[in-house]
């Protein structure tokens, strides 16, 4: 069966989606709570990038946000939910909500055109992509209202994946960068999330240096 891969302009809406994730991390508290799974160093590197850092990471080949598109047992509640939650009803929406809602947009509206492109820059599952699909994209924002705190860091519970993205995926070298992200990106199609050997990384954060000695490795 053939895919059609990824189109460059899909590539530039994930690009300005992790740039507008970034950089609400350094300004938006709240959005600072997505990174509950991440090791306090690393809160600390990816929250004061340099604009031309965060424009670096910014352009991996995969969303850098996750809508925690494999737990199963949270998409189950959302899309079962049948509570008529009407969108006009909810609170004014800050720059978190909006950019979750301009994410699902991006995402349902590859579900239904592209799911193979979908799953290749958020790791989803097949079953996930047409679940989205069958949804009008207002029943699926109205669906997801009641939970504004649904995005989180992608693999924030891998230290070790974003050392390498802290590290060498924001080097000024291309070649540098380009390697660390097609790295990760093979590491998150490759490898389930409960695979993550959370001791080493937790081991790791405590060595002096930590990100250095990993670039070098």
């Amino acid at each position: 069966m053939a895919f059609d891969g990824p189109a460059p302009v899909d590539y530039r809406n994930v690009t300005a989606l992790n740039r507008a994730y970034l950089s609400l991390l350094q300004a938006n508290r709240r959005a600072r709570r997505s990174l509950h799974q991440l090791s306090s160093p690393l809160c600390r590197r990816i929250t004061s990038l340099t604009p031309h850092q965060v424009d670096r990471l910014s352009a991996t080949p995969f969303l850098l946000l996750s809508f925690r598109e494999r737990d199963h047992r949270l998409w189950s509640q959302i899309l079962s939910d049948d509570g008529g939650h009407d969108l006009f009803t909810c609170p004014v929406a800050d720059d978190l909500e909006r950019l979750q809602s301009a994410g699902l947009g991006f995402i349902w509206h590859l579900a239904r055109q592209n799911p193979y492109t979908l799953r290749l820059i958020c790791g989803a599952s097949l079953n996930w992509c047409e679940q989205i699909a069958e949804r009008t994209f207002f029943g699926l924002l109205a669906a997801v209202a009641p939970h504004p705190d649904l995005l989180e860091l992608r693999r924030g519970n891998d230290d070790q994946l974003w050392l390498k993205l802290l590290n060498p995926g924001v080097s000024r070298e291309t070649e540098v960068r380009s390697a660390a992200h097609m790295s990760v990106l093979q590491t998150l199609l490759t490898r389930p999330a409960a695979s993550v050997p959370r001791t080493w990384a937790v081991a790791a954060c405590k060595t002096k240096h930590t990100g250095l000695r990993v670039a070098d490795e």
